[in-house]
Order: C-alpha cells, then sequence, then structure tokens
C-alpha cells in the first residue's frame, strides 16, 4: 500500500443504527421537533439569470460630477474592462440592469503622471462607456456604490 493510496480510497460512511421511536415528554418533544427541521433537504435556488460575463465587462459606475450632470439626460457613465467591446456592454447592461441602450460610446483614459517622493510613476490606463438609455428609462447606477 503506498502512502497516496490512504487518499484515494473511497472511505465506508457509518451505517445509521436503527431504532425504536422513545415516548418522550414536554421539553425533549420540542427538541426533537427542532432536530427534524434541520434535516429538511435544501431547497434548489434558481440560477442567477445575470450572464456571469456582465460583471467581469461593467466593473463600476463613474461617480463624477460630469457624470451626475449627464444622467439628466439619460446618459450613464461606467468603467468598463479595457477588452470590451460596444456589444459586450450593451448585452452587460441589458443583463444587468434590463434596459437595453440606444447608444454606447467608448473612451480610452491615459493614466495620469503621479509621484511618490522622489520617484515618478504612473496610474493605469483604463476605458469607460457612456451609454445613453432611451427616453423615459433610467437605471439606479448608484445604488450599490
Amino acid at each position: 500500500m503506498g502512502f497516496f493510496d490512504k487518499f484515494t480510497k473511497a472511505r465506508k460512511k457509518p451505517e445509521l443504527e436503527k431504532t425504536k421511536p422513545q415516548v418522550k415528554v414536554g421539553k425533549e418533544i420540542k427538541e426533537e421537533k427542532k432536530e427534524e427541521v434541520k434535516k429538511v433537504t435544501p431547497v434548489k435556488v434558481k440560477k442567477n439569470l445575470v450572464n456571469s460575463n456582465a460583471h467581469r465587462v461593467l466593473q463600476h459606475p463613474l461617480v463624477s460630477e460630469k457624470a451626475a450632470v449627464a444622467e439628466a439626460n439619460s446618459v450613464y457613465t461606467f468603467v468598463i474592462n479595457r477588452k470590451a467591446s460596444k456589444d459586450a456592454v450593451r448585452q452587460a447592461i441589458k443583463d444587468i440592469y434590463g434596459v437595453s441602450p440606444d447608444r454606447v460610446r467608448m473612451i480610452n483614459v491615459e493614466g495620469k503622471k503621479a509621484r511618490h517622493g522622489r520617484s515618478l510613476g504612473r496610474r493605469g490606463d483604463w476605458r469607460k462607456a457612456l451609454v445613453t438609455l432611451p427616453k423615459g428609462q433610467t437605471i439606479s447606477a448608484h445604488e450599490g456604490v
């Protein structure tokens, strides 16, 4: 028997002893009922209808004064994945918020130069999407922010 055989062999489950039900009085009956509730099989939960890639495409809504002013005209601004396409953004908005946008514009934003003491550095590049919704439709983009 090798060393790793211990881990690969199936372990036998101990058999449950079948006992006759005993008559219980008072508090013992209540405790028995609590145990029965715990033994109920779990209910199947519906799978999330949101596409799993939607949250990879839309990283988070952009919070700024300029974005807040644009929301009055039903234009919402999101920070998105740098490799995302317009179709992927359109599909992600539809999956998450249930609204299909009229127009999607994308902008590549170059990271700013930053200084840490004597050394110079740069912030990371990122991409933003400006999503225009049809008239009369809104989304709560800043709800989870």
